[in-house]
C-alpha cells in the first residue's frame, strides 16, 4: 500500500478520506515519517505557514471530522492527538483496556472523572474542573490518561468566539464522552460483564458480546501490522511504543 494519497490534505472532507484510508493517524508528525495530518496537509493549509496560507486548516477542519460520528479523535498515540475508525479502534480498545496501567483504579480521582462522563453522556473539560476541583493541567492528565487507555474521546469540539468582534482563532472547548456512547449499541452480555462490553455499529453481531473476537495481544500485532504496511521500513520497536 502507498503511504502518499493521490491529493494532500486541503479540505475538511479531503482529511476525513486520508483518515479512513489509513484507519488509524496521528495529527501531528511524530517517530514515523509520513504519517500524519499534519505531514499529509496540502501547502499553504496548515494554519501556521506564514501570511499566505489558510487561517486554520485541519485544526478547525477537525470539528467536521469529529461530527461525523465514526471517527476517533483524542490522545491515544504516543501521548499525542490522533484519529482512528471505529474499526481500528475497536482493536486499539481491546488492548489497552488489556493493561493493568491503563485501568483507572476503584476510588482514584481518574476513576470518579469516568463515572461523571458516564452518567452524562458528555462533559466539557471545564465543567469537569469545576465539579472535581482541581487545576487544568491536573485535569488535562487525567483526560490524556483516561484517553490513552481508550476510556474517554473527544465526542465533539465547540468553536469559541472571542473579543468585541467575536472572533474565533481556532480556540475550542472539548467535550469528552466515552467511546462506548459514542460508537456503540448494547447489548444483553449478562450482569457480570464489564460495562464496555458492547457491539460497536454494525461490524460485530450482536451475539458477539466482546469488542473484537480475538485476544488483546492479536489486536496490538493487527495494528502493527496495518501501520507496516504503509511504512514497511518503520523500525519495529518504534510502532511497539505507539501501541
Amino acid at each position: 500500500m502507498s503511504a502518499t494519497p493521490s491529493r494532500p490534505v486541503d479540505s475538511a472532507a479531503r482529511m476525513s478520506e486520508v483518515i479512513r484510508r489509513f484507519g488509524i493517524i496521528p495529527f501531528f508528525r511524530g517517530a514515523v515519517p509520513g504519517w500524519s495530518v499534519e505531514e499529509l496537509t496540502a501547502p499553504g493549509c496548515w494554519f501556521d505557514e506564514g501570511p499566505d496560507s489558510v487561517e486554520l486548516g485541519p485544526w478547525d477542519w477537525k470539528i467536521d471530522v469529529v461530527r461525523e460520528g465514526d471517527i476517533a479523535y483524542g490522545k491515544f498515540l504516543g501521548g499525542k492527538a490522533a484519529f482512528a475508525t471505529v474499526r481500528w479502534y475497536r482493536e486499539l480498545m481491546n488492548w489497552r483496556r488489556s493493561l493493568p496501567r491503563c485501568v483507572p483504579k476503584p476510588g482514584s480521582v481518574e476513576a470518579e472523572v469516568l463515572e461523571i462522563i458516564r452518567a452524562e453522556g458528555a462533559v466539557e473539560t471545564g465543567r469537569l474542573r469545576s465539579m472535581i476541583g482541581v487545576k487544568k493541567a491536573v485535569m488535562d492528565r487525567i483526560i490524556q490518561f483516561l484517553q490513552a487507555g481508550t476510556w474517554v474521546v473527544t465526542g465533539d469540539l465547540i468553536r469559541v468566539y472571542r473579543g468585541p468582534d467575536l472572533h474565533y482563532n481556532g480556540w475550542q472547548r472539548a467535550l469528552n464522552t466515552t467511546p462506548d456512547a459514542l460508537f456503540a449499541a448494547p447489548v444483553d452480555a449478562g450482569a457480570d460483564a464489564p460495562f464496555w462490553v458492547n457491539r460497536f455499529a454494525e461490524e460485530v453481531p450482536a451475539s458477539a458480546g466482546l469488542s473484537v473476537p480475538h485476544s488483546p495481544s492479536e489486536s496490538r500485532s493487527l495494528l502493527i501490522s496495518h501501520i507496516l504496511g504503509f511504512f514497511p521500513s518503520t523500525p519495529l520497536k518504534t510502532l511497539e511504543r505507539l501501541f
